[in-house]
């Protein structure tokens, strides 16, 4: 009797667990359709006329260097700059990247100069 008992709680634990990681996946799936959602809406906003940056020579990719130009993640926080949304570019940053407040504001701030 005592290993068909063990044996039942061996089986809940493992429902457990497989409950606790279906919850976790489906977060993680909310997440990303999130950032789906968010990067459609993105790219619906960059096609509107008033969003007007547009790179300077500095900003530009040069094809004589490996030197990449901005992402389109600088883009957009370059805009949200621009548009005097410092902290928006900080927390679209944070969820971008995954970064720390503080490396995100200092990141924004190599950006603003």
């Amino acid at each position: 009797m005592e290993m068909n008992t063990l044996i039942w709680i061996v089986f809940l634990l493992l429902i457990l667990v497989l409950l606790v990681r279906v919850t976790s996946l489906q977060r993680q799936l909310n997440e990303l359709k999130r950032d789906v959602e968010r990067l459609e809406n993105g790219s619906t906003a960059s096609t509107r006329s008033d969003f007007n940056y547009t790179l300077s020579p500095k900003e530009a990719p040069s094809p004589y260097t490996s030197q990449p130009g901005p992402t389109d993640l600088d883009q957009e926080l370059l805009a949200l700059i621009q548009q005097g949304k410092k902290i928006m570019a900080i927390k679209r940053l944070r969820e971008a990247r995954g970064l720390s407040l503080k490396e995100a504001k200092d990141y924004v701030d190599s950006l603003d100069r």
